[in-house]
Parts: C-alpha cells; sequence; structure tokens
C-alpha cells in the first residue's frame, strides 16, 4: 500500500462526509465503538465480529481520544480485509509498534486529524514542533509524521519552510556527564 493511496483514501473520506473528526466519521461509517473500562494497558482496538466493524476504546485515555479513533479508523480503512481474515490491532501504546499496518494506521490520522492547510502556514512561521504540536492540539509524533508524509508526497517544499533535515551526527559530542536530564 502506497503512501499517496493512504492520503487519497484520507482526502476522499472528509470530501465525502465533510468533516475530519474521528467521532463523525466513525458514525457516518457505522462503526460501532464500545467503551472498555478499567484496562490496564490497551488504548485501543479494531475488530469485526459477524460483519459488525468494532473499534473499542478504554475509557481512560484522556485528550489522546481523538487520535485513538483515527487510528483504529485507519485500521477500518485500510486494513478490514486482513481483521476479516483474522488479523486482531490493539494498541497498548500509540508510536511504539514499528509493524507496516501500525504505520499505516498512525500516517492516516496523521492526514485525517492534520489538514494541510493548517500545518503549511505555521510551518513557514518558524514555529517548533512542540509548539506546531500546541498549536495544532496533536501529538507531536503524528506532527512529524504528518510533516515527513508531506514531503515525501511532494506537498511540501522544504525549502520554502522552516523545516531542518535532522543532522547524522547529532549524537557526536554527547557526553552523558554533560546531560542535564534529571535522574529519574
Amino acid at each position: 500500500m502506497s503512501n499517496r493511496w493512504i492520503y487519497e483514501k484520507v482526502q476522499s473520506l472528509i470530501k465525502k462526509h465533510k468533516t475530519r473528526d474521528p467521532d463523525e466519521l466513525i458514525h457516518l461509517l457505522n462503526i460501532k465503538v464500545f467503551l472498555l473500562s478499567d484496562t490496564k494497558h490497551l488504548l485501543g482496538m479494531y475488530q469485526v465480529i459477524q460483519r459488525n466493524r468494532c473499534i473499542f476504546i478504554s475509557t481512560d485515555v484522556g485528550r489522546q481520544k481523538d487520535l485513538i479513533l483515527a487510528h483504529e479508523l485507519g485500521h477500518d480503512q485500510l486494513h478490514r480485509d486482513q481483521v476479516i481474515s483474522g488479523v486482531a490491532f490493539h494498541e497498548n501504546g500509540l508510536f511504539v509498534d514499528n509493524s507496516k499496518n501500525e504505520l499505516e494506521a498512525n500516517i492516516f490520522a496523521a492526514h485525517l486529524l492534520i489538514a494541510d492547510e493548517d500545518i503549511i502556514p505555521l510551518l513557514c512561521g518558524q514555529i517548533d514542533d512542540r509548539t506546531l504540536s500546541y498549536e495544532l492540539g496533536v501529538d507531536i509524533n503524528l506532527v512529524n509524521l504528518k510533516i515527513s508524509e508531506m514531503v515525501k508526497l511532494g506537498l511540501l517544499n522544504v525549502n520554502e519552510c522552516c523545516v531542518e533535515s535532522p543532522r547524522g551526527d547529532f549524537l557526536k559530542n554527547y557526553r552523558p556527564d554533560k546531560d542535564d536530564w534529571s535522574e529519574c
């Protein structure tokens, strides 16, 4: 599955339903949502049960709710056939599993939750990624994934905006004994 296809899938969904809100999209797509309480590690899960598309989400996710719903919606839109054939998607953490399907669901969520027209002016305004994350109201990892995907797709010209490519030698002069991080 190409990243361009994921981007176009998200844009088509937004255009058709006139919303980026994962709650609204899930409702409009007739996906059932089940709230789970007392989950120790589970954030969300996508499953198809007797031809019913289902998202299970922990009641303890707090402000990450939209991100988790968008991620699980990504599994529905991108990986439904795999789920029907027996694959299960359940998240104990976002941005921790580096499998192809999890990355694709994160890319889907990034494109759904962050509009191109919202991020480009902020990038051109020389805002750092933490401030950008705050301004957009999304996780910093989602911001960085969105920027990376936009560059790959040719939607963002890094020469026109304040996007720095990380140097390959950024740890060259690092000395742990000079680190100012406090002990945990």
